[in-house]
């Protein structure tokens, strides 16, 4: 009989540079306003690094916030799983820097899943806690605003930073984990890819004159179509494997990338609005740590209670998708 697996303490961060619609295009001069970007992202604000900031910097606030609440130190932590498609460095891995900031001697590795990561994350600490792991610190963190494209309003008026961790611990009091779906399809350029920098197109002067160095966005079509196939696919199969329906669940938190995204997964997957979490419009996208921001706000604010089901999901470039049921 498999270990129950629990989330036990959640933590995250945002950066202190807020950074609203009216000044996001004064300062880029961008040809949209805020109205336009309101009305087709939902967000109405964002969180963006300071120069001299780093990925590495909000995870450890933020882990270091779900260990405060967990009443542990890093020094009890087996693993340390970073899902991040905006490392500090090529290399070494962004995990690994977090781990000596954190003062954790452990297992320390970084995944690249885009906005599935930290689901992807808290799948690989469910195993490794079926392998003998008690304590696995997972993380989402990313800092999409150093990837921006100031002359590209789709990329500039979307994208933004923060971090969020999860506590995943064996349980004996709850059941946890009742149920997880992970997978990829690939569509190398669904939704938001960078074309040059890694081994296929090494960075050069060429590239970074041909501005190939930034986030690149697919027509947003194909995005909508892609995010509510995968989203939709993914809860329907979390939710059988859990032996649920939709009435069951009392949350819904999905990939916090675009209001109108949000709204139309939970209205297909037929959730009510009071069931749904939307924290877009102060957010943005911020890709990786998107659903563990949002799961520490919703646990913080009171929203989820002991005993509540909550169903989360994700759809990222790659393309990546994941979906997983909890009960607290």
């Amino acid at each position: 009989m498999q270990q129950a697996v629990s989330i036990t303490a959640t933590g995250s961060y945002t950066p202190t540079q807020v950074m609203d619609n009216h000044q996001l295009v004064a300062r880029f001069g961008l040809t949209v306003d805020d109205a336009w970007i309101v009305s087709r992202t939902g967000i109405r604000s964002r969180h963006w690094l300071q120069p001299g900031e780093t990925t590495s910097d909000m995870a450890v606030i933020a882990a270091q916030r779900c260990l405060d609440q967990a009443g542990i130190s890093a020094s009890q932590v087996d693993r340390i799983i970073m899902a991040t498609i905006s490392p500090d460095l090529p290399s070494p891995s962004t995990a690994t820097i977090v781990a000596r900031k954190l003062g954790a001697r452990c297992m320390a590795f970084d995944i690249s899943a885009a906005c599935s990561g930290f689901l992807y994350g808290l799948d690989l600490a469910a195993a490794s806690i079926q392998m003998g792991a008690r304590r696995v610190l997972v993380i989402g963190a990313d800092a999409r605003s150093r990837y921006v494209n100031p002359k590209d309003h789709r990329s500039t008026v979307l994208f933004a930073d923060g971090a969020g961790c999860a506590l995943v611990e064996p349980s004996t009091t709850k059941p946890g984990f009742l149920s997880m779906v992970c997978g990829a399809e690939g569509i190398e350029r669904m939704g938001a890819y960078i074309p040059a920098g890694g081994a296929q197109l090494p960075a050069s002067f060429e590239t970074v004159a041909a501005g190939q160095h930034y986030l690149h966005i697919e027509p947003k079509n194909d995005i909508f179509e892609l995010f509510l196939r995968f989203t939709l696919e993914s809860c329907h199969q979390a939710l059988d494997r859990a032996g649920l329906t939709v009435p069951d669940i009392d949350i819904f938190i999905t990939h916090q990338g675009n209001a109108n995204l949000v709204q139309m997964a939970a209205k297909e997957l037929g959730f009510a609005p009071e069931a749904v979490v939307d924290e877009v419009a102060h957010h943005g996208n911020t890709a990786g740590a998107s659903v563990a921001i949002a799961l520490d706000e919703t646990l913080r604010s009171g929203r989820i209670k002991p005993g509540s089901k909550v169903l989360l999901a994700a759809v990222g470039a790659g393309c990546t998708f994941a979906a997983a049921v909890h009960q607290f």
